[in-house]
Formats: C-alpha cells, structure tokens, sequence
C-alpha cells in the first residue's frame, strides 16, 4: 500500500493539459477567423464585369431619361395637346361606329321578352374596349322586367343588368319605365 501525504493547503491540480488543448483549439480558432475574414473581404469587392455593366446600364438610363424627357416637352405644346385630344376623339368615334346596330338588335330581339319595349338605346365603348348598353326599357309588368333580367344573365352575349333607375305608369305613359346598363359582347 501506498499512502500519499500532501500537506499543502492548496494541492497542486492537473491542469498543464487543460491549458495546452485550450491554447491549441485558441490558435485554430484565431486562424479559421483570419481565414473568414479575408474570404469576406476577397468576395466583397465587385467583379469588374458587373461595374462596366452597371456603367452601360446607367448610361443608357440616361439617354432614356433624356428621350422621355423630350418627347413630354413636344406632347406638351399646346398645338400637340390639341392634335392628341382629337386623336382621341375620333378613336372613339371610329370604336363606336364599329358597333354593329343589325346584330345588336338581332341579339337583342332573341332575348327581349313579347311584352318589354325599348324606348332608348345608347352604347358606350370603355377604355378597355368592351361595350355597354344603356337602355330605357318599358315593361306592362315589373314580372316582364324580370323575365327581361333572366333572359339577360342567361345569355352569353349580355353580362349582368345594372339598374340605374325606374318609374312607375302614368296617365300618358301605362308602362314601367327602367333605365339599366348592361354589358355586350360584340367585338370591335
């Protein structure tokens, strides 16, 4: 048997080897940081390519920009604002007379029940060229104006009714009176 006897008050720890793997794993640490670093620092610089890329694209925003800026100075002028206005005028007119009135009252005529008369019909070209047609129907009952809106919604060539306004007969006028607005299919 062995018997061991120290009698410092502090005993003297093993910690040589602790040290040594710290130190170690501090110096791999260290370096692998160095070695992240100067990697960000390789990637982070711009490849030459792109910088005469950005160059060339920034160059031709500039000559666009100065084209746009132009062409808003010459739409500007008076004379041309005047010229653009009746360009547009006579679109419309030329969309409008592209509206077939023999096929829409041919289309209308399948649909409109016996005892509904029109009294106004006037169509309307949007911007996105669809058509509308606002009409002023008259109808003995409000029954025959709902078979009109059925007959309507039921059809592949009209869209939903808009109802924009009614009034019931009078002494001059028997018939109901309904002003709707509805979507045709006719193309242009």
């Amino acid at each position: 048997m062995r018997i061991t006897l120290n009698l410092a008050t502090q005993p003297f720890a093993r910690t040589r080897l602790f040290w040594l793997l710290s130190g170690i794993s501090g110096v791999v640490l260290a370096a692998a940081a160095v070695w992240l670093l100067t990697l960000f620092f390789q990637e982070s610089e711009i490849p030459p390519e792109l910088l005469v890329r950005e160059r060339q694209l920034r160059s031709d925003l500039n000559d666009l920009s100065a084209s746009e800026r132009r062409l808003r100075a010459t739409l500007e002028e008076p004379a041309n604002g005047d010229v653009l206005e009746r360009s547009l005028f006579l679109n419309e007119l030329l969309y409008r007379k592209g509206i077939s009135w023999t096929r829409t009252f041919a289309d209308l005529e399948m649909i409109f029940p016996p005892r509904v008369q029109m009294f106004q019909i006037r169509p309307q070209v949007t911007a996105d060229h669809k058509v509308l047609l606002d009409m002023q129907v008259g109808a003995e009952s409000p029954k025959d104006f709902i078979d009109l809106l059925k007959a309507l919604e039921s059809s592949e060539l009209f869209g939903a009714a808009d109802l924009r306004g009614n009034s019931p007969p009078t002494e001059n006028q028997p018939l109901f009176r309904y002003q709707l607005v509805v979507s045709y299919d006719q193309q242009l």
